[in-house]
């Protein structure tokens, strides 16, 4: 009895690998490109201003008023907040002019405190408040009828 075995054929695993290596890098190619697209239509960027030029002039105009108020002694402004009052100094210059004063809420534009006042004999700016303020506040002063200089500031609520 003579039985004839077959012996299987055995394919070489090496055969297989470089196929697979020469497709995995596109392939991973185009799933990088399918999560990229994904975050772009999840998250579009923002418009560019349409008109970008006004705005930048602006901002230029604002870095003209700061210089001017540092040639003018006027940017070591001292603010001391009360319950019914917020008192401005301007302690290295000689400032006798009326002064524009918005006191910016940090949320809500509504509630900004907006004024312009004279100053007192002893040069204090005394802007009057509803109560007390808690939360911070931007601080923007510029000359009242010209805006010629600005300053800004940021007045921290004093902790109980």
């Amino acid at each position: 009895m003579n039985s004839s075995t077959t012996v299987p054929t055995i394919v070489p695993v090496s055969r297989w690998i470089w196929p697979g290596i020469l497709i995995a890098g596109p392939a991973s190619v185009i799933v990088a490109c399918i999560i990229t697209a994904y975050f772009v239509v999840q998250h579009p960027d923002g418009l560019v201003a349409s008109d970008y030029y006004k705005q930048g002039k602006a901002i230029n105009a604002q870095l003209a008023q700061l210089h001017r108020a540092e040639q003018l002694g006027l940017s070591s402004m001292k603010m001391v907040s009360t319950d019914r009052a917020v008192l401005i100094t301007f302690p290295d210059s000689p400032l006798r002019d009326r002064i524009d004063v918005v006191l910016a809420h940090p949320v809500d534009a509504d509630l900004d405190i907006r004024a312009i006042v004279s100053p007192s004999e002893t040069g204090v700016y005394e802007i009057p408040v509803q109560k007390k303020l808690t939360e911070r506040r931007r601080v923007v002063v510029t000359d009242a009828p010209v805006r010629s200089w600005r300053v800004e500031s940021l007045l921290l609520p004093a902790r109980p």
